[in-house]
């Protein structure tokens, strides 16, 4: 879950719910001085909660991510940069341009992307108090494994392997990445 701060004032919201009960958390108080974010950089701190068996689209990130889970467990599946054509990208200018189109958790999926069949992966699960170290443009699909909490500092946008992804059909422009 990430909290929104533009809804933090409707009593409905899932984040005023988060801020009340995690005051820490919310970045316009004086408790949260670590919360830091700037978005259009890809740079800061986020902290998110996962619930048990919610996953996150295989994507990968314009920044390097240092990624410290702080209760639970999560699995990760990684790629490096250099598989993206055999990850099944959505095409430039989709809303979700980052992402793989195809569905990881659904087996009939593979029938669909041949590609992927040959992809290179590694897998790894981080419990309470391990941290993962993403380099920029990692491939990562994340599995909730348990009801857990993480925080990952982001480096700010970076370009050292733009022209690895780029080779797949991408023009790397921070544009193109910042909406998503």
């Amino acid at each position: 879950m990430n909290a929104n701060l533009h809804e933090v004032g409707d009593a409905s919201s899932p984040s005023k719910f988060l801020y009340d009960e995690l005051p820490f958390l919310d970045p316009r108080s004086p408790e949260s001085e670590f919360y830091i974010v700037d978005r259009e950089q890809q740079r800061g701190i986020n902290c998110r909660f996962g619930m048990r068996g919610v996953t996150a689209a295989n994507h990968f990130d314009m920044s390097r991510n240092t990624i410290a889970v702080l209760g639970g467990e999560r699995r990760y599946v990684l790629a490096d940069p250099g598989q993206c054509h055999r990850m099944a990208l959505y095409p430039v200018g989709h809303p979700s341009v980052r992402h793989s189109s195809f569905d990881w958790g659904d087996p009939t999926e593979r029938a669909r992307h041949p590609e992927f069949e040959d992809a290179l992966l590694q897998e790894v699960v981080r419990h309470g108090g391990d941290v993962l170290y993403l380099p920029t443009n990692w491939f990562h699909y994340i599995v909730n494994l348990s009801l857990n909490y993480q925080c990952n500092a982001r480096s700010g946008t970076t370009f050292e392997t733009a022209d690895v992804v780029g080779a797949c059909r991408f023009k790397m422009k921070l544009s193109d990445f910042q909406a998503n």
